[in-house]
């Protein structure tokens, strides 16, 4: 876990944004929002919602379906929610990295109800989006989803 977090910083770095960018508490509220639109779209097979949050050209990665584009999810996007049935979710514990002020990496836990294609849908799992600022509206370019480790156990 502690390597992952140095592996993502020297990319960071590498990338020119070792700067960490100040908080935007207005943008931050916009892109939970935001979230809130993408996940709720896909529990109740609304595109039109989904597509006005994530953009065309972005990617998605998660254990259901392996890394994919997003044109991909749109394209099937009635075949692959017609098989997911949540009865209930939410996001919480949102943290927010700044790598500019146009882009900013959305992580949270993400906890949840249902099946996908008869099987449970795993829950929680640990979530991340990257937003992009585009023509002055956040849009998800990149989301990946972890399933969570089961909790230690205390000794």
């Amino acid at each position: 876990m502690r390597l992952t977090g140095i592996l993502v910083g020297a990319v960071l770095l590498a990338a020119g944004a070792g700067e960490v960018r100040a908080q935007d508490a207005q943008a931050e509220k916009t892109i939970v929002a935001n979230e809130r639109t993408a996940n709720d779209a896909i529990a109740k097979g609304n595109l039109a919602a989904f597509k006005g949050v994530v953009s065309a050209d972005g990617w998605t990665i998660d254990p259901a379906i392996g890394r994919a584009p997003v044109a991909d999810l749109v394209n099937d996007f009635a075949g692959i929610t017609k098989e997911i049935k949540m009865t209930s979710w939410d996001i919480s514990d949102s943290k927010f990295q700044w790598p500019s002020a146009t882009t900013a990496v959305h992580t949270y836990k993400w906890t949840g109800k249902g099946t996908d294609h008869g099987q449970p849908i795993p829950s929680p799992t640990w979530a991340s989006t990257v937003w992009v600022k585009k023509d002055g509206k956040w849009m998800a370019a990149f989301h990946q989803e972890t399933t969570a480790p089961p909790a230690a156990a205390k000794h």
